[in-house]
């Protein structure tokens, strides 16, 4: 009798023997590739997971979305949701472009034809935006493509977005500050790249300036949707508490005055009121100190 051949799938750049192993490296990326093409079917059966192969071949879903929440649920995978919503958007965006990409091929890089699907691009993005105006996931993977993708248009499109988005979604505003190229745009501080150092007219600072007016009204109206904020009180007795771990990220949007907050573990890195309120600060996870019950830290997940 032929002796069954095992091997292994790569999940994240590791090994995977085991279904543990698949918990441990689980990658969207890697599982919806694996599941697509039937190795995740054959995996399964030559290592002898024969109740997992039963569930994964039941699968009816055919969006990617509902695929990958199928395949966390069938191999127990701790997993956030956010995280592997964006994760999925970002594949759809990336299959999109490889489709461009072989279109421009095929038609001989037409110049044109390249700037029109850039426009297009863009403001598919943007729509995308302002017809999800609640999700978080879909509006931060989709600010990502457009940093990464078509700053150029960001660049010359930027006022005319916020005050759309300011219309729309308050919370895309919110979204547009955690991104580490976009928050320049519309924040005070030091431009990391050159197309915001490039704004040094009156107008461009008198714009500037009532945007970040109208950044702080939305804070103070409550405008942002209530399941998108983390709140926390407490009395921590001169110690500090350990409110989120070291390797998320949290923008900082109010704290009392007293109180203090620092990225998780950071001896030295003390930051008061007056050093976030207002700036949008983002920590590596979140150490508190407060002396007051009725004081409050407000914090959004980047």
């Amino acid at each position: 009798m032929a002796k069954t051949v095992k091997f292994n799938l790569i999940c994240d750049g590791n090994p995977v023997r085991t279904v543990e192993d698949l918990q441990n490296n689980f990658s969207v990326e890697d599982i919806l590739a694996y599941y697509d093409n039937k190795l995740l079917h054959r995996w399964l059966e030559v290592r002898g997971y024969s109740e997992e192969l039963k569930e994964i071949s039941q699968v009816s879903c055919t969006d990617k979305m509902g695929i990958i929440k199928e395949l966390i649920r069938i191999f127990n995978v701790t997993a956030d949701d956010s995280e592997i919503e964006k994760s999925v958007y970002m594949l759809q965006f990336l299959e999109e472009r490889k489709k461009e990409y072989a279109a421009y091929e095929k038609d001989g890089f037409s110049k044109d034809k390249i700037i029109s699907d850039y426009y297009e691009g863009y403001f598919k993005l943007v729509f995308r935006i302002v017809g999800n105006p609640a999700d978080a996931p879909v509006i931060k993977a989709s600010i990502k493509e457009i940093m990464d993708n078509y700053e150029i248009m960001f660049h010359l499109n930027y006022r005319e977005l916020f005050y759309t988005l300011r219309s729309y979604s308050p919370l895309a505003i919110m979204c547009l500050l955690m991104n580490e190229k976009s928050r320049g745009y519309f924040l005070d501080e030091k431009a990391e790249n050159e197309a915001v150092k490039s704004e040094t007219n009156n107008d461009s600072n008198i714009d500037k300036e009532q945007m970040f007016t109208d950044i702080c009204f939305i804070l103070k109206n409550n405008e942002i949707p209530e399941d998108n904020i983390h709140k926390f009180s407490a009395v921590t007795d001169g110690y500090w508490r350990d409110l989120q771990p070291k390797g998320k990220r949290y923008m900082i949007l109010h704290m009392d005055f007293g109180d203090y907050v620092r990225s998780s573990g950071v001896t030295g890195g003390d930051l008061s009121s007056a050093d976030v309120n207002d700036k949008f600060v983002i920590l590596d996870g979140i150490d508190y100190k407060s002396n007051n019950a009725y004081h409050t830290l407000a914090y959004m997940e980047v």
